[in-house]
Order: C-alpha cells, then sequence, then structure tokens
C-alpha cells in the first residue's frame, strides 16, 4: 500500500520539547540620518519549529523513525500536543462566518462561551493560533487567514492540527549504550 500524504504521527506521540516559531515577512528600513523606521508587511506569515522526543526504547522509536523517513517526501499533521484544549470556555460546533484571505480577523457561529489568547484553531488543513479575542463570536489570528473560507466550513479547536514538511529532507537519530534512543527534528508548516 502506497503512502498518503499528509501522514499522521504515531500514537501516542510523546514530545519533550516543542519550540515553536511564528515568522511574519517583513522588514524595516532604518534611517542613518534620522533613525526614523519605515516597516514593510507582506502577507507571508508561518509557523517554524524544533521538536525533541523523550529517550525511547526501540519499540517506541521505531515508529517514530519510520514515521519521519516517511515524512521525507511529503506532509504531516502536526500540531501543539501539549496544549490539545482551549483555555478560554468555548464549546459548540464552530463554523466560519466570514474569513478573508490575508486577513486576520475570523468570524465565526455556533459558539458557546469565547476563545481565550492562545488558543489553537484548525480550519480545513491550516494552524491558527488567537491573538487577540474581538467577541464571543470574533477572534484575530496568527498566522493570516490562508484562504476566504466559505462560509459553514467547521472549525476544529480541540486538538487542532496544520500540515508540516520536515525543514530538512533527512532524519537523523542515535542510539546510546543502554540502547536508549534520541530523537529530534525541525518543521516547518506546508504553506499552500
Amino acid at each position: 500500500m502506497a503512502l498518503t500524504y499528509p501522514l499522521t504521527p504515531p500514537s501516542p506521540f510523546r514530545i519533550a520539547r516543542l519550540s515553536l516559531t511564528g515568522v511574519s515577512a517583513a522588514s524595516r528600513n532604518v534611517s542613518p540620518f534620522t533613525f526614523q523606521v519605515q516597516q514593510y508587511n507582506w502577507p507571508g506569515q508561518a509557523w517554524f519549529g524544533q521538536v525533541e522526543c523523550p529517550p525511547m526504547v526501540r519499540a517506541d522509536a521505531e515508529a517514530v523513525v519510520a514515521f519521519l523517513l516517511a515524512a521525507q517526501r511529503g506532509t504531516f499533521l502536526f500540531g501543539d500536543y501539549a496544549n490539545q484544549t482551549n483555555r478560554g470556555g468555548v464549546t459548540g460546533t464552530l463554523t466560519v462566518s466570514t474569513a478573508t484571505a490575508n486577513t486576520s480577523t475570523l468570524t465565526f457561529s455556533g459558539a458557546t462561551g469565547s476563545f481565550a489568547l492562545g488558543d489553537w484553531l484548525q480550519i480545513s488543513t491550516s494552524l491558527y493560533k488567537v491573538v487577540q479575542v474581538n467577541s464571543s463570536s470574533s477572534v484575530d489570528v496568527f498566522p493570516v487567514l490562508r484562504a476566504s473560507y466559505a462560509a459553514g466550513t467547521a472549525i476544529t479547536y480541540a486538538n487542532a492540527q496544520g500540515v508540516f514538511r520536515l525543514a530538512e529532507p533527512s532524519t537523523d537519530w542515535s542510539i546510546d549504550l543502554a540502547k536508549i534512543y534520541g530523537v529530534s527534528f525541525a518543521i516547518v508548516e506546508d504553506v499552500a
């Protein structure tokens, strides 16, 4: 059977350390005479990350290594495994009301309660983080919305994931004298 992308990480997927970086396509020009700053903001924003798995025995490590070797040629689903539930009290079946590509404001319906700063959302295959709560039916997110999602598009707020790639098409792991495996890898969001 051929591999189907995006892959799903082995379950349970344990992480000792996850470092995420939100990157924006922005540049600054500082005048050498007045020190005034001109900032240029482009719509490009993405997630980058570094993943360190805890020490593992071979049975657990081989599943992770096999997943990473397969991921070298495609994409995989990934999320913040330490924070799979929202901090706010939002419940319900959420759907998009308004979502315009390259903007940060998302309006939705079907919510009881509201989101909190830092909550994760998934729309289609993109992962978003709440950076401002405007109301119980509107938030601003990072990165900017990848598409103009149609009204009624489902929003996932528990176990939210996005589609990522390995930052490098290689997989490294180590094995010590006690046969304990060490695995770490870098990821980058697949911006389609």
